[in-house]
């Protein structure tokens, strides 16, 4: 990890410091089942899962405010900056409103190779998924979701047992996080509620209505 001067000139940056000096880091909350990584990108290996209400250390994030590297109880990685949710006056907020905490700036320098990508993730990420508005995958929308989504079991073997290739799109998925229109999704036999789909190393069931996230094998 390096810091990196840079600098940045919108007031949603205003929690990002230009240099790791004089700055403690800065501590977050997972707002859902996240994956920690490789690397700052889909295409990065999946390390552990980050659980919902884990709280990790925040070593620093991009400038771009997508990704974070993280320091947690099964080690450090890169988790994607959306879901993680920082103290802000006893609420809890996204890295773009954060003004009282101060996270570093740093440079990617992730090598990217077969140790570090799932295979099959050179390339370009074919879109992106569409989440919830801020806080919304974190509160009632993703448990509403899960709740009224229960997945036969059967749906589960038939999908574990069919594994296909994966698609990569910016973001991660998580439950109530919706998947572009133009995404191919698979069928499973005798089910028009659920398909499936392989998203950034992880095995996805959506419902196929709205193509919304409802749960994620792991």
């Amino acid at each position: 990890m390096n810091a990196k001067m840079l600098t940045l000139a919108t007031v949603s940056v205003a929690a990002l410091a230009a240099s790791s000096m004089g700055a403690a880091a800065a501590t977050a909350a997972a707002s859902a089942d996240l994956n920690l990584r490789a690397g700052p990108g889909p295409e990065f290996r999946i390390l552990s899962v980050i659980q919902n209400g884990e709280s990790v250390t925040v070593d620093g994030c991009l400038a771009t405010q997508e990704w974070c590297e993280v320091q947690t109880a099964s080690g450090t990685g890169w988790a994607y900056a959306p879901y993680l949710m920082f103290d802000e006056a006893g609420e809890r907020k996204p890295l773009a409103q954060v003004t009282s905490q101060t996270v570093t700036v740093i440079e990617d320098t992730s090598p990217r190779d077969e140790a570090t990508l799932i295979a099959g993730g050179i390339g370009a990420v074919a879109g992106a998924l569409i989440a919830g508005p801020i806080g919304a995958i974190a509160g009632g929308m993703a448990t509403g979701i899960a709740a009224n989504a229960s997945v036969d079991p059967e749906v589960e073997v038939y999908v574990r047992n069919n594994p296909v290739q994966p698609v990569f799109l910016s973001g991660e998925a998580v439950v109530g996080a919706q998947v572009p229109a133009d995404v191919t999704i698979y069928e499973v036999p005798d089910n028009q509620n659920v398909a499936y789909l392989n998203i950034n190393g992880d095995t996805v069931l959506v419902d196929r209505s709205d193509m919304r996230v409802i749960g994620v094998m792991r």
